[in-house]
């Protein structure tokens, strides 16, 4: 967890769900399921419907196990189920995906700049890929290519130094999780730092490094189209 919130800042994120095997991807729909209409709530106390075969809705419901009887019998039982299957969701923000320095004198540099929000009801899995140092842009030798980079997190510079600089290429190969937890589910905030370093035998040029983190939801159902996050074509 702690790689994740010290890069969440950096780049392009994706998002993309995917199923695994140690989560439930939902039952089946009972043979002879029909669809019935829908409504959900509005913000201002109004129930609107949503149809049938709506694949954007934001819920849909089917019936199913007709049932009927008739003769003098003294009581009848009746079975009845109500089943719900919830879809993982996830909301997240990021206050920008890039950062630009400009550098007048060689120097230890640190930048407070991003905030990064992630909101979920299930585990998400953070993967990185492509984090270095940044590196020089032009053709030519240089002399230094690339400056020492690190991140880390924390409400000040204070706190970001004293949870330690992570080295950008220590970011790979190495996912994280963010667990299922009512944190989660209300909203983790993560203020981020990035630290360079950048030194006399650094030649005057533009330096960068581009990289991807993915987050993918671990508990997508069966009747979700992973894609698009609508519901599946066929629901079955």
């Amino acid at each position: 967890m702690k790689r994740m919130v010290l890069v969440l800042a950096l780049m392009a994120v994706l998002l993309v769900p995917a199923a695994a095997l140690a989560y439930n991807p939902g039952v089946p729909l009972p043979d002879g399921a029909a669809e019935v209409e829908t409504w959900y709530l509005n913000n201002a106390g109004q129930w609107v419907s949503q149809g049938t075969g709506n694949a954007a809705a934001l819920a849909r419901c089917w019936s199913s196990g007709p049932a009927s009887g008739a003769c003098n019998a003294e009581s009848w039982v009746i079975d009845v189920t109500h089943h719900a299957s919830v879809a993982q969701w996830i909301d997240w923000s990021i206050g920008g995906t890039r950062w630009d320095w400009r550098i007048r004198k060689p120097g230890t540099y640190a930048a407070d700049c991003i905030n990064f929000t992630i909101k979920s009801n299930n585990d998400v899995a953070v993967q990185y890929d492509g984090f270095a140092d940044l590196a020089y842009l032009e053709q030519g030798e240089g002399v230094k290519q690339t400056i020492d980079t690190y991140y880390s997190y924390g409400a000040t510079l204070a706190e970001a130094q004293s949870r330690g600089w992570v080295r950008a290429s220590a970011l790979n190969d190495s996912d994280d999780l963010l667990e299922d937890s009512a944190g989660l589910h209300a909203g983790l905030n993560f203020k981020l730092w990035n630290k360079i370093v950048v030194e006399n035998c650094n030649s005057s040029c533009e330096y960068e490094d581009t990289a991807t983190i993915t987050l993918v939801l671990q508990n997508v159902k069966h009747w979700i189209d992973a894609e698009s996050g609508n519901f599946a074509q066929v629901q079955q």
